[in-house]
């Protein structure tokens, strides 16, 4: 058997129910896994700064990833960040700007969305809760670890697949749900943010467990042996990871999560369902 002593998840669609709720006893489950010696990490394409606001009593218990492994924190403290060039994102921006898209610089603390975009405030703030409307992007100084794209038209895999998928030979780019697409340093991504804290700490892929949805989970549920898609989760991505956990709408995590705890931290692949 393996013992288990990281478990990284993301989070809309995921860990979080249809109406973006925590499952009642979250808390309670992360406690008696840290008495079993086990990390939990909430591992998102939203930035640390949300992430830390959506846990405010577990801030010193989780291993926060954010922004699809741009950033890592752990007790206040960065374990690993990857800036963008500004030349880069800036080069971003104008393919963005000339297709019409919706660009969202995601800064360290801070997002940076144009004016104009403010009528989206109330879909953009409920990812990044720190937003600073500007003039224009390529003024902004600030450090960034991500450049996402927002398609209020729920065309993410299309404009993913004629546009930003040629991207790929320079960053690391991802379908992160229907109205998302995400653009990292090459290289960055939430399985090499998994592979980093493995390194850190000591931990192999047979401790590690890790639960996601859609494509930018799909290296972070290759990197751990537990790998689970949702069964809610993208269907291509089945024939692609080792596990299937139930929907986020059954608390399809904690499920999962509860057998763990009910057999001590030590698990074996045959306890759970394979995703082919």
């Amino acid at each position: 058997m393996d013992r288990i002593r990281l478990i990284a998840s993301d989070m809309d669609a995921t860990l979080l129910d249809e109406q973006s709720q925590l499952p009642a006893d979250f808390e309670e489950t992360i406690h008696a896994l840290a008495e079993l010696g086990i990390r939990f990490a909430p591992a998102s394409g939203r930035p640390l700064y949300t992430l830390e606001e959506l846990f405010p009593t577990l801030r010193d218990e989780l291993v926060f990833i954010g922004d699809n492994g741009g950033a890592i924190r752990w007790k206040g403290q960065n374990l690993f960040t990857s800036e963008m060039s500004p030349e880069g994102w800036r080069a971003l921006n104008r393919l963005t700007r000339k297709q019409g898209d919706i660009a969202v610089l995601c800064g360290l603390e801070s997002a940076y969305v144009e004016r104009p975009f403010a009528v989206h405030d109330a879909v953009l703030r409920h990812f990044y809760t720190k937003i600073e409307y500007v003039d224009r992007l390529e003024d902004v100084a600030a450090p960034a670890d991500k450049f996402t794209i927002y398609l209020p038209q729920h065309n993410a895999q299309q404009a993913y697949d004629t546009v930003y998928a040629s991207q790929r030979s320079i960053y690391s780019v991802a379908v992160a749900g229907e109205c998302w697409v995400d653009i990292m340093n090459p290289g960055v991504h939430k399985g090499a943010a998994l592979q980093t804290l493995g390194q850190l700490w000591g931990l192999p892929p047979e401790c590690m467990m890790a639960f996601g949805d859609t494509y930018n989970d799909a290296e972070m549920l290759r990197t751990a042996k537990y790998g689970f898609l949702m069964e809610n989760g993208s269907v291509p991505l089945r024939r692609k990871v080792p596990f299937l956990a139930p929907s986020h709408r059954e608390a399809g995590v904690m499920q999962v999560l509860h057998r763990v705890l009910a057999q001590n931290g030590c698990v074996c692949p045959e306890d759970f369902v394979p995703a082919h």
